[in-house]
Parts: C-alpha cells; sequence; structure tokens
C-alpha cells in the first residue's frame, strides 16, 4: 500500500497529490534547516563566529557474521521460479537433497502458479521457522512435497491407534535423530485415480534432531501412489544438504529480516500504547483490525542497513498513520538534532534518552489537511530512528508524544542480523 493510499485513508478524501509523506517529511526537513541557519546568523551577529553542520556519529563496526555455506548446485532441475521470486539457501538446500534421493522427481506448477512457494511460519508476528511446498510429480504419479522446519521436541509416542490406522513408526537416526514416521490414506481432491476409489496416501515424516531443531517432510498424493515413498522423505529430511541450513534456516531470507523487525515494532506499539490496534476504514467509518493485518513496507528499503514500516493505528476511536524508519547510520537529512525557533504551527524538544540516546521532537500543524509528529533519535551505536504519526482529519493523534517516543527509545525496535 502506498503512502498516499495509507493518508488518504486516514484523513479521508483530498485532492490525489496533496500529501505525499516523503516530500512532507523532506519539506519539514528544509524548513527547519533554514530556521535554525536564520536562529545562527543572528548568533553570529551577537557572538562572532558559530560553527554548525550535522553532528558525525560514530557507531561501533558492525558484527562479521559467520560465512553461510554456498548452496551447491541442485542435481535436480530447479523449479522455475514465479515473477520476482528469488530462492534461498533453504529453497535451494531442499532442490540438491530432491535430486539426490528422487532423480526421477519433476517440479510442477501448483494451484497458486509457483512450483515451490516458501517462506517464513511465525508464531504471532514473529518469525519461528521456514515453510515450502511444491507440486511434484514421477511419471503418472503427483502429489504435494511440503517442508517445515522450526525448533521443537521429540515426537509423540506411537499410540495403539495410530499404528493400526496409520503405520506409526519410531526409529532412531544415524545422528541420534527420532524419526517418526506415518501413512494414512484419506478421501482423494478431485477425480479419483487408478484404483483408489477416491482415496488418496498421505505420508509424513517427523525428525527431532539432538540440537533441537525439527523437521517434518510430507507428501500429499492425488491417489493411492504418492510420488514420493517414506524412506525417500526420510532421506531427504537426513540428507546433509538439507542438514546444515535447517540449524538456521531463514538465513538469507529478506523478508523474514523484515518480518522479526515488524514483530519486534508491533510489540512495541502494544507495549507503549495500550488498546493500539489497526485501523480499517476511513472517515468516521474507521473500525479496529488486527494491527499486523494491514502493517507493510517497501521491499527496496528493507535491506541489512535499513528498514520501513507503516501501517494505519487506532486508538479510542482515533485512527492515524504510524511509520518507522530505521538506518544502520545518520542519513544527513535530520540535521543535528537541535530545535529551531518555535511558531504558532512548530514546535519541537529535544532531550536524551536512558541509554545515551538524542532525540528531537517536532509537530508539524502547518497544513490544513493534517498534522504530523515525529521524532528522530540517535543511538549510542550509530544507528538513525524515525518514527512519524499522521493525525487524522481532525488533527487529532492516535498516539501521544511520550508512547511515540517511548517506541523511538524502545531497544528492541532496531535492525537485526540474525538472518543475514
Amino acid at each position: 500500500m502506498s503512502y498516499r493510499t495509507m493518508f488518504r485513508e486516514s484523513v479521508g478524501e483530498i485532492p490525489p497529490t496533496t500529501i505525499d509523506v516523503e516530500r512532507v517529511i523532506a519539506r519539514q526537513r528544509r524548513r527547519i534547516r533554514l530556521r535554525r541557519l536564520g536562529v545562527m546568523a543572528a548568533a553570529v551577529v551577537t557572538v562572532g563566529a558559530v560553527t554548525f553542520g550535522a553532528a558525525a556519529v560514530v557507531g561501533r563496526p558492525r558484527a562479521e557474521l559467520p560465512a553461510a555455506p554456498k548452496p551447491t548446485k541442485p542435481a535436480v532441475r530447479t523449479p522455475e521460479p514465479q515473477s520476482g521470486q528469488r530462492f534461498t539457501q533453504m529453497d535451494l538446500a531442499i532442490f540438491e537433497a530432491v535430486g539426490r534421493v528422487a532423480p526421477d522427481l519433476e517440479w510442477a506448477p501448483g494451484d497458486k502458479g509457483g512450483a515451490w512457494l516458501s517462506g517464513a511460519a511465525t508464531r504471532g508476528y514473529t518469525p519461528s521457522g521456514y515453510m515450502g511446498q511444491g507440486r511434484v510429480r514421477s511419471g503418472d504419479r503427483t502429489g504435494y512435497l511440503l517442508v517445515q522446519i522450526e525448533e521443537g521436541e521429540s515426537p509423540d509416542p506411537c499410540t495403539a491407534d495410530a499404528v493400526r490406522m496409520s503405520g506409526c513408526a519410531i526409529t532412531t537416526g544415524p545422528a541420534g535423530e527420532k524419526i517418526r514416521t506415518t501413512s494414512a490414506r484419506n478421501p482423494a481432491r478431485g477425480p479419483a485415480r487408478g484404483t483408489s476409489e477416491g482415496l488418496a496416501v498421505s505420508s509424513d515424516v517427523f525428525v527431532a534432531r539432538p540440537d533441537g531443531v525439527v523437521l517434518i517432510v510430507s507428501v500429499r498424493g492425488d491417489d493411492d501412489n504418492p510420488p514420493l515413498s517414506i524412506e525417500q522423505l526420510t532421506a531427504l529430511a537426513l540428507d546433509p544438504a538439507v542438514a546444515g541450513p535447517a540449524a538456521h534456516p531463514l538465513q538469507g531470507d529478506p523478508e523474514a529480516r523484515r518480518r522479526w523487525i515488524d514483530s519486534a515494532v508491533l510489540g512495541s506499539l502494544q507495549r507503549h500504547v495500550p488498546g493500539v490496534t489497526g485501523a480499517e476504514g476511513r472517515g468516521v467509518a474507521v473500525t479496529p483490525n488486527d494491527l499486523g493485518g494491514g502493517w507493510s513496507g517497501r521491499p527496496a528499503e528493507n535491506t541489512a542497513d535499513s528498514y520501513v514500516g507503516q501501517g494505519r493505528v487506532l486508538v479510542d476511536g482515533v485512527a492515524g498513520v504510524f511509520l518507522v524508519r530505521i538506518q544502520r547510520r545518520d542519513p544527513g537529512s535530520s540535521g543535528d538534532l537541535t530545535c529551531a525557533e518555535p511558531t504558532r504551527t512548530y514546535t519541537c524538544e529535544t532531550g536524551d534518552g536512558p541509554d545515551g540516546e538524542r532525540y528531537r521532537i517536532t509537530t508539524d500543524t502547518s497544513r490544513r489537511d493534517y498534522a504530523l509528529r515525529t521524532v528522530h533519535l540517535s543511538r549510542r551505536d550509530g544507528a538513525w530512528l524515525t518514527v512519524t504519526h499522521v493525525a487524522d482529519a481532525k488533527g487529532k493523534f492516535a498516539v501521544t508524544a511520550a508512547q511515540q517516543r517511548a517506541v523511538a527509545l524502545d531497544p528492541a525496535v532496531a535492525l537485526t542480523d540474525r538472518f543475514g
């Protein structure tokens, strides 16, 4: 969702070129700099000389991450990616293992257009593991391959019913893995095939490793003859190409990194702004919804060194736009965190945080159709945060200045090197 769309929904119907958040913020920065230069010029006359400019903030260098293993070229043909899709290290490791344990397996486009779809599994808003699935075939045998990787515990024991109904069995792998296998017949999807009489076989292999990593590898056959056997699923889970990356299955996944920071920002909002929800609708018809449901960012600006996330928030019936920008180093666009002279439409305050942070809070009400409050913050490690909040059509802010500052000062709201 674009800034313009979010603003329009937040403040009501406005001319299409009236609000551009990037332009507004840039304009505000220019106005602050001009005011500051004016004040400094007056000080030059009185004092004689004043040195001004952006303060240089030197942070500690980025920690060196251990070199991630380079993916080996898959022995099987890599699935055709969707437009804009980039396979991760974990995806490529799975493709390589598939080529080894099932060399006759082919990839086929699924219902959603891609032969292999994957991403982060989440608990709440936080990425907790990896999930991937793809449609496969071996000769005339077809179905879906599914792989899930996360932290977990040993598999449940096989009950008598599980043994009778799904052939449940528990074995031990070569490195001490606890392996639980099941295979069951279920109603087939689509026309019945072969001699299954409307039944399809689904097989699951649950592997719990001594390091706490759990892999669940499954096949959902279209009939009673699935394209992969339990032995092949087990070999896939234990394959060396999969075993290494499975310890950090989201390594190199930029979407997982963005969602991790999203979860930190949303968690901070929930801690510091009691009763906050997402905002659905516009004008007087605003209703609450899931806080993370409308939270989004710009892929090009969510990198290892920067993050942008935005969404509409609702507190006590007041809706507004909330935007968080994090940069690893001073972007050079926020000045020296000092204030210009206040005016009827501009207020400013500065202060220090508990861990050596410096911040500036400005409020701009110069426009008739909205008000803008911005917190700029510099941390001791060199990181810079900009937390922007746009009021509703009546000029009311959903989040107080103190709450907005608390989000900016929250140490959990930070970039992460967790995913490389």
